[in-house]
């Protein structure tokens, strides 16, 4: 059973993406990987992470933070396979930058609002801190 404040957050959410979507404001994500090799199996542990994607959505793609989140998950991990369908340019970009694959401890930043990738899901978390330390298959954006 969800909580109260899990319940009106999800809600107030909705209200937000509601709002843009009538002043027509692109949503920014950003996509961070996380530099601690254990993540896979320990999960996002307030380690400084990654930025390796930033793109926008039009106002009326999509309804929620979560929505976006699992966007840019399939985004990430997809991609740029052609047996999915055209490539995705960002998605290309992506891996042409050799960038790994979106996983668990991994950071999604929708509108300043931050969510780390779970084994199901996404979690709500403070916005972490950020490097722009180079690690194998994480290549960090020029944030300049």
């Amino acid at each position: 059973m969800k909580s109260y404040s899990s319940f009106l957050s999800a809600a107030l959410d909705r209200c937000r993406h509601t709002i843009l979507r009538v002043l027509r404001r692109p949503v920014t994500v950003l996509v961070l990987h996380n530099a601690d090799d254990q993540a896979l199996i320990t999960g996002y542990r307030r380690q400084p992470v990654i930025p390796v994607l930033r793109f926008q959505e039009p106002p009326a793609a999509r309804t929620n933070d979560i929505d976006l989140a699992e966007h840019a998950f399939a985004l990430c991990n997809i991609g740029d396979d052609p047996e999915h369908g055209a490539p995705d340019p960002r998605a290309t970009d992506y891996r042409r930058r050799g960038n790994r694959s979106l996983s668990i401890g991994d950071v999604v930043i929708v509108d300043g609002r931050a969510y780390a990738c779970q084994p199901r899901g996404w979690l709500r978390i403070p916005k972490p801190a950020q490097t722009l330390v180079r690690r194998h298959g994480s290549t960090p954006l020029d944030l300049g």
